[in-house]
């Protein structure tokens, strides 16, 4: 019997189909090792810079995966305002601080002269800046588009050296109250009335009384105004009515009555707001109003939504 060895041979066509995919198939996993390799290192390069660009006042790294944190855009802002009044090159500037604010109006709470301020709610950024000697404090919108100097001249050496200049600064620190003299304080409430507010001051040194009725209806005039021409009157809803009525019954004004705060020494063209209701009577400058105890504030931002109602 003869034995047969049956001998697989490939042939060269098969050969030749052969090498080429062992060649594309090293290519490939060469270029997806080097593509890992150069993601990880741009990575690693983005990480750094934005951790070498936001630190919080205690030096450690802020997270930039928070759903709060601070758009570029409103950053690169704030710096290239500061850079353009002291001259100092953006790069040189590091934003050490930041936190989401709720300003009472379109000035952020700082008015200019003769300037007119939409009294809506914004929303937008207390930011704090560096060059390495001095600090200095922004307001800003969500955007980044207005724009505020709160404070600035803060030397990082001294927590004494703050200087305040016009009607941009406002101290750091919650203002400590003083009592409203019993001469400036305004009559109990009628009972129909719920709350009532009374501004004065600002670049045009008029007085606004602005009261809510128990019914909803939303009245205000300008006290002075002989003709009575610049009178409003508006009805807000009953559910925004009931819920401003539990929030005074939440956050009585009886904790604060009596008590003043007043804007800082040398600040101009500031509005003093008094608040009445049938628990107490406070009163405030406007431009401290963010650093007003938490519990006040709320109150002040719920009727600020009131008032700016259409």
């Amino acid at each position: 019997m003869k034995h047969f060895t049956h001998q697989f041979t490939t042939s060269p066509t098969i050969k030749g189909r052969v090498f080429p995919t062992f060649v594309l198939a090293a290519i490939f996993s060469l270029s997806a090792n080097l593509t890992m390799i150069n993601s990880a290192a741009a990575y690693s390069e983005s990480s750094e810079q934005v951790n070498s660009e936001f630190v919080n006042t205690r030096g450690t790294f802020v997270s930039q995966n928070q759903s709060n944190s601070l758009p570029a855009t409103v950053a690169n802002a704030v710096k290239k305002d500061l850079s353009k009044r002291t001259g100092i090159p953006p790069g040189k500037l590091k934003i050490t601080d930041y936190k989401q604010e709720t300003w009472p109006n379109g000035c952020l709470g700082i008015a200019e002269p003769d300037q007119i301020c939409t009294q809506a709610l914004v929303p937008g950024w207390r930011i704090t800046v560096t060059d390495g000697q001095k600090t200095w404090v922004y307001r800003t919108d969500n955007s980044g588009r207005n724009i505020r100097l709160e404070t600035q001249n803060i030397s990082l050496n001294s927590s004494k050296s703050l200087q305040f200049i016009s009607n941009e600064t406002l101290i750091a620190a919650t203002p400590k109250p003083s009592q409203i003299p019993s001469s400036e304080l305004p009559p109990a409430l009628d009972k129909g009335i719920m709350f009532q507010a009374i501004s004065s001051g600002g670049f045009a040194g008029r007085t606004y009384q602005t009261t809510l009725m128990k019914d909803g209806s939303l009245m205000r005039v300008r006290i002075g105004d002989a003709n009575d021409s610049e009178r409003s009157v508006k009805k807000i809803s009953p559910q925004q009515l009931r819920q401003f009525q539990k929030l005074l019954n939440r956050l009585p004004l009886s904790q604060y009555n009596g008590l003043s705060y007043p804007a800082p020494s040398g600040a101009a063209d500031y509005i003093t707001v008094t608040l009445i209701s049938s628990s107490g009577t406070v009163r405030y400058a406007d431009i401290v109003q963010s650093e007003l105890p938490k519990s006040l504030r709320e109150v002040i931002q719920a009727w600020n939504q009131i008032t700016s109602t259409r």
